[in-house]
């Protein structure tokens, strides 16, 4: 249930959270750095998707940029739990710079093809997978402990507004630039993200996971996750959610190739209907009691499902443009509830290791799904790929839902 406070009190939070101290640098700053790599991103797809017309591709794109968590996610948790994670941040935003100008430098030159493109956006995948656990954790060094749910919302929204931001900045300079720009103007702000990171300082936070060798504190990581049922239970609908719906969204090439005469302007259009659809659901977001926070995520999957239904089969781009909103509403409200419960549930000397599961799981499951999803449109039409994947999503809803309402009257 909510927490109570008048809309007005919320509304006094949310301001003083982004207008004064530490949180308000690192949200400015992470945003911009953010609207960056969301226009690389887009960029990307859209070099991939030039080159090869192929969803399968552009789902490989996506692969090459999420699936790394897979290998490095693990140790990053426990990076994060033992060594300085503002130190982890500025490390990581300097190489991602540094790569972005690369990017730049090779497409001017004309020497980055296919595989040249995969291989830095794989890259640049490590590194925000090596980071993520930190970044994550950092937050609650940033605010109090109760306006903790407040500023891991606006965090999502941050990320959700770079979403609607990028892209319509990205679609444009597609437009009247050469791409190139796209990959100097993320250096720009990367290099300034970087610099704000020297002007933050964290609160101090427990240091008890230095005990113990990695291999044997990973295991705590992922044992902690395992042996705490709504945790695992709400890390698994984020699983099969993020394969089956959110990995739509990395589609969005395709989605508006098929719906709008101008595919450049039906990518922008898209993807920033997504994303103002997630910045709405942050905005929204209020603190609810535990109970509400891990079932409403498995509502939110399901109606993502059913948005991602009717975008797949419309060839109208008003309706297509609200399917995406929607998704994107339900797809961030989903995100944004998992990492909360997971924030407040878990203890600071396991929040790091947590989260690094939780990054895991958030990233690997949509590229995984997208590779699925990219090879049954190549093979059967997009609309039949995105079809079975939410239909997918729906079955799995209703099987587990009466489970774990049964897990949450028992347990919260």
């Amino acid at each position: 249930m909510r927490d109570g406070n008048p809309p007005e009190r919320r509304a006094a939070t949310v301001f003083r959270l982004l207008t004064q101290g530490q949180f308000a640098l690192f949200f400015t700053f992470n945003g911009l750095s953010l609207i960056g790599s969301w226009m690389q991103r887009i960029a990307s797809a859209w070099l991939i998707w030039e080159w090869t017309g192929s969803a399968f591709w552009v789902g490989v794109l996506a692969a090459c940029d999420l699936l790394p968590v897979v290998l490095t996610g693990p140790f990053a948790g426990v990076a994060a739990d033992r060594w300085d994670r503002l130190w982890q941040n500025r490390i990581a935003q300097i190489a991602s710079a540094i790569l972005a100008l690369i990017n730049a430098v090779l497409l001017m030159a004309g020497m980055l093809g296919l595989f040249g493109l995969l291989t830095l956006i794989a890259l640049q995948g490590t590194l925000i997978a090596m980071v993520q656990p930190a970044r994550l954790a950092m937050v609650p060094q940033l605010v109090a402990r109760e306006d903790m749910p407040t500023a891991v919302a606006l965090a999502s929204v941050n990320v959700n507004l770079a979403r609607l931001i990028g892209p319509a900045v990205a679609g444009a300079m597609i437009l009247r630039f050469p791409i190139e720009w796209i990959f100097i103007a993320n250096f720009v702000v990367t290099a300034l993200f970087v610099v704000a990171l020297g002007r933050i300082r964290l609160a101090p936070r427990a240091e008890s996971a230095g005990q113990g060798g990695i291999w044997q504190q990973m295991a705590e990581g992922f044992s902690y996750v395992a042996r705490m049922p709504t945790v695992r239970l709400i890390m698994l609908f984020m699983l099969v959610g993020g394969m089956m719906v959110r990995a739509i969204q990395e589609l969005t090439p395709a989605l508006a190739a098929q719906t709008f005469a101008v595919s450049a302007t039906g990518l922008a259009v898209l993807s920033s209907a997504t994303a103002a659809g997630a910045v709405i659901s942050g905005l929204t977001m209020a603190r609810t009691g535990a109970r509400r926070l891990f079932l409403g995520v498995i509502g939110f999957w399901t109606v993502g499902a059913i948005s991602a239904l009717v975008l797949a089969w419309t060839r109208h781009p008003l309706v297509a443009s609200l399917a995406a909103a929607v998704l994107g509403f339900s797809v961030s409200r989903s995100l944004i509830s998992t990492q909360t419960f997971v924030q407040l549930e878990t203890p600071d000397e396991l929040r790091g290791r947590a989260l690094s599961t939780h990054g895991l799981i958030a990233r690997a499951s949509p590229a995984l799904g997208a590779l699925i999803i990219g090879y049954l449109a190549d093979r059967f039409g997009l609309a039949v790929g995105v079809t079975a994947a939410s239909i997918t999503m729906l079955v799995f809803a209703a099987i587990l839902f009466p489970y774990a309402r049964s897990v949450a009257d028992r347990t919260l």
